[in-house]
């Protein structure tokens, strides 16, 4: 794994409710999108950051929403990433 792959399967493996979308074995998501899944909109919040880290892309992360709803551990996730960015 490089350097990037492996502090994203860290900071995604301390959310094991969404871990699960990923196969680190093979190094790829099980989704494409956090819609419909089984989650809490928080939860599908990160999901969108995550993904969106993961495709180095935007994958429908609002961080206007985040920033509303998600709590202030979360945000320090994504503010964390956002001052020190890494791409798997």
């Amino acid at each position: 794994m490089t350097e990037g792959q492996i502090k994203f399967r860290v900071m995604v493996e301390d959310y094991p409710q969404i871990a699960c979308y990923w196969d680190f074995d093979v190094m790829e998501a099980k989704v494409s999108s956090s819609e419909g899944l089984p989650l809490s909109r928080g939860e599908r919040l990160m999901v969108d950051f995550f993904l969106s880290v993961w495709f180095n892309r935007n994958q429908n992360f609002d961080f206007i929403d985040a920033a509303g709803v998600l709590s202030s551990d979360n945000r320090h996730v994504i503010m964390e990433w956002f001052l020190a960015p890494f791409w798997p």
